[in-house]
């Protein structure tokens, strides 16, 4: 397979680059082989953006051939992108494409950026020095207020880029996508009102709210707790992402003040593993972090994360115990029974209005569904159905990982977003969907022929 074989052999065996040319460029110092490779004139910047994407069943960018509208910069400082090696390709289906050099280098940027902006991130593999070269033009010609950044091979006309699939792992055609690649699975649908979607309920005993405060620094956990509990709430406390899930599972409190940045779990991840968690994501979450500061912050990135506000470091007591107070106040009536009731005529119609194929008019009800009740699976579901239906490939794919998020054994929504992937060129994350979907499976029939089509993939 393409990913168990070091990059050099893969490219040799793709006929990219002689042996001796490899061997000459490992014997360099400083930087990666592909980019000694190219820097090197050995070989052209696709081919090797080809075998890196087939090593980590991912699309890649030749950033030569790619333009960049400049205003999609303003997503990303500089110091970030040089930091973290990561640069905005494009905001296509709502959205961000970026271009990395390794995925594991750039997770903290990529959820940072996820919370920042509340969109969603689509990565793709570039060539190390290229990346570094195109994120210093970039950022260049944005402050010399140009519009448009082209790489050296790039033609004529407007911004974009075209991905460069993994293709297969021995350098022949690519996995074959299509619209849909796994038609030979059955068909399911979730019925309305599906045990997922069950709003549940948490008997508590009457008395003073109950806030749990999610710090790594002692200092600000015992400040927040003095503060709050002379204003008569009851406090606890929980020093990292794992054991805040552990207490608000066990014991869901009235609000939680949360950290965006902590150990074990990131404070985003505990937000969005709460709110996919029916007996959790009713409750109510302010956070708080000293690391955004001066970046540009969309007010839906709360709604991603289903946060009620957010509260810069270092903050004042008066102001921390404000905001907690307006919070309780505006969400002690919060009624989920209610919202999932006025969202289900729509997702009725929805559903009725896919089955007569018109899938623009089913994208708008599911819409009016998501107003009433955003926390709703099935109609972040059924909505990646009709966007997908309609042709808006990434918007769908959004709309999918939006569903098994907030479902996560949600089996139709992980089959979909299994061949949306492929169909894009995330052959790693189509596999990962698709071994979801094997323990997800309703029936014994269909767990074997979901594990025979993820067998295609490895």
């Amino acid at each position: 397979m393409a990913q168990n074989l070091p990059i050099g052999e893969l490219l040799v065996r793709r006929g990219v680059v002689s042996r001796a040319e490899v061997e000459e460029a490992a014997r360099g110092e400083g930087s990666r082989l592909c980019s000694r490779l190219l820097d090197a004139g050995a070989c052209d910047e696709g081919d090797l953006v080809a075998a890196l994407a087939a090593r980590l069943g991912m699309p890649g960018v030749d950033l030569s051939r790619s333009a960049i509208d400049l205003a999609i910069l303003e997503l990303v400082p500089r110091a970030v992108a040089e930091a973290d090696l990561v640069l905005p390709l494009s905001g296509e289906g709502d959205r961000i494409h970026l271009a990395v050099d390794s995925v594991q280098r750039a997770e903290q940027a990529l959820t940072e950026l996820r919370f920042v902006t509340g969109r969603e991130v689509s990565v793709y593999v570039a060539v190390l020095s290229a990346l570094q070269a195109a994120i210093a033009g970039a950022y260049d010609a944005r402050e010399r207020n140009e519009g448009l950044w082209r790489g050296a091979r790039a033609g004529p006309g407007l911004a974009g880029f075209e991905p460069i699939m993994p293709g297969s792992p021995d350098g022949g055609p690519p996995i074959p996508g299509g619209d849909e690649p796994f038609a030979d699975l059955p068909e399911i649908e979730i019925v309305q009102a599906a045990e997922g979607e069950v709003v549940h309920s948490v008997q508590v005993e009457p008395g003073p709210p109950r806030i749990l405060v999610v710090d790594d620094e002692p200092a600000i956990r015992l400040l927040a707790q003095r503060a709050l509990q002379g204003k008569g709430y009851v406090v606890d406390g929980a020093a990292d992402g794992a054991e805040a899930l552990d207490k608000v599972r066990g014991s869901p409190p009235d609000l939680l003040l949360l950290d965006a940045m902590l150990p074990k779990v990131h404070g985003f991840d505990v937000a969005r593993q709460l709110r996919s968690d029916p007996r959790t994501r009713s409750v109510p979450i302010i956070i708080m972090t000293a690391v955004y500061r001066g970046w540009r912050f969309a007010q839906d990135a709360r709604d991603s994360y289903g946060a009620e506000d957010y509260l810069e470091k270092p903050f004042r007591i008066d102001d921390l115990v404000r905001r907690v107070e307006v919070v309780l106040e505006a969400t002690a009536t919060r009624d989920d029974a209610r919202q999932a009731a006025l969202a289900a005529p729509f997702i009725a119609r929805g559903r009725e209005l896919l089955a007569a194929e018109k899938p623009a008019e089913a994208a708008a009800a599911l819409d009016e569904a998501l107003k009433a009740d955003p926390f709703s699976a099935e109609a972040h579901f059924q909505l990646g159905r009709a966007l997908r239906a309609r042709g808006d490939a990434f918007r769908a794919m959004t709309a999918l990982e939006r569903a098994v998020d907030l479902r996560p054994n949600l089996f139709p929504a992980l089959r979909a977003l299994a061949s949306l992937y492929l169909e894009k060129g995330f052959r790693n994350k189509a596999a990962g969907s698709l071994e979801r979907a094997i323990q997800a499976a309703p029936d014994g029939a269909t767990r074997e022929a979901t594990k025979a089509e993820l067998l295609k993939l490895l």
